[in-house]
C-alpha cells in the first residue's frame, strides 16, 4: 500500500511539469505530493511493510519531486528575470 502511495507521488510530480506554476491545478498536485510524502512512511510502518525497495522508491520520488520543483522555479526565474526591478 505504501509503495502505491509513493507511485502516486511520482505521478503527481511528473504531472506538475505540465501545468503553469501559479495555477490551481499545480498547487493541488503539489499539496497532494506533499501529503503523500508524509503518509507513505507512516502507512509502511503501521502495516509493517517496510522494505528496501520501498525505501529506494521513496528516495527516488523525493528526488524527482525536488527536481520538478527546481525546474518550475528556474523556468519562472528565466521567464521573468527582472520582474522585481521593473518600475510601474
Amino acid at each position: 500500500m505504501a509503495n502505491i502511495i509513493t507511485l502516486f507521488r511520482i505521478m503527481f510530480s511528473i504531472a506538475m511539469l505540465f501545468f503553469p506554476t501559479l495555477s490551481t491545478t499545480f498547487y493541488a498536485l503539489y499539496i497532494a505530493a506533499g501529503f503523500s510524502d508524509m503518509i507513505d512512511g507512516a502507512v509502511a510502518r503501521k502495516t509493517d511493510t517496510v522494505s528496501k525497495f520501498g525505501s529506494q522508491l521513496d528516495t527516488f520520488a523525493d528526488i524527482l519531486f525536488v527536481i520538478v520543483c527546481l525546474i518550475k522555479l528556474l523556468h519562472n526565474s528565466l521567464a521573468f528575470p527582472f520582474a522585481s526591478f521593473q518600475q510601474p
